[in-house]
């Protein structure tokens, strides 16, 4: 990196513009996964700041799960990067696995009450139709990752509990409940990709500033007769690959 201008007439503190540019250049890749970020003295060079801002910045970025800093080596750009492709209707726990994480997730809440009109309307639900409505916050490694909000149909699942997601004392996939238990082939699904800020709750449970930049998902699960039978709406830190083939 060469020497970086940041603004000191903004109201924004130096140390958090440090973070920002930093937290670009980690997503972007111009930083990439296991590589060292530069010395602190080399930042100071860099960003012009003294060293109690650039620890700022850097313990800011550790807490966030992006960096980690390692005794006597330096602080690298943390390998835990979750690629979700974008193709294909995959459980989040079976494409962690198959990318070499450790996946889990703790309930956040499990209710059975009436959605909202943008839910039931996704859902095709009556106006007196319920839903169950699973919170859960979903973790890679032990770092949390993502908080997952997913609305079901009591009809089309009526003993749906905590214990459906648990097997042996292991979480078990959401899909996979819904396919080996109740019967339910997940066919086909539209999803929108978008993104948000963090709000108080969402930055305490994924050990961020609040008002952070996150992706936002929000997925329709269909039946093969075209019954929606999941709205799934979630926040992740991880980033969307996707493969192109083909000039159109």
């Amino acid at each position: 990196m060469e020497n970086i201008k940041i603004d000191r007439k903004k109201p924004i503190p130096l140390y958090y513009q440090i973070e920002e540019i930093l937290r670009g250049k980690i997503i972007s890749g111009e930083i990439k996964e296991g590589e060292p970020i530069p010395t602190e003295e080399k930042l100071e060079e860099i960003f012009g700041v003294s060293r109690t801002t650039i620890r700022q910045a850097l313990s800011n970025l550790v807490r966030s799960g992006l960096l980690e800093a390692k005794r006597a080596q330096g602080t690298f750009v943390k390998k835990t990067f979750f690629d979700e492709p974008v193709l294909g209707i995959r459980s989040y726990t079976d494409e962690a696995i198959k990318q070499g994480f450790t996946p889990s997730s703790k309930i956040l809440s499990l209710k059975k009450m009436k959605p909202s009109e943008e839910v039931r309307t996704a859902l095709k639900l009556d106006d007196n139709d319920q839903a169950f409505i699973l919170r859960r916050l979903r973790y890679l490694n032990g770092e949390p990752t993502a908080i997952d909000t997913t609305y079901i149909p009591v009809k089309l699942v009526p003993g749906f509990s905590k214990n459906d997601l648990a097997e042996t004392g292991r979480e078990q996939s959401l899909y996979y409940v819904l396919e080996n238990k109740y019967n339910l082939m997940l066919d086909e699904a539209e999803e929108i990709i978008d993104a948000t800020t963090t709000n108080h709750e969402e930055s305490v449970l994924l050990g961020l500033k609040i008002g952070s930049p996150i992706n936002l998902r929000i997925r329709i699960i269909f039946l093969p007769d075209g019954t929606p039978l999941g709205y799934m709406k979630s926040i992740y830190k991880n980033r969307y690959k996707i493969r192109l083939k083909g000039r159109l």
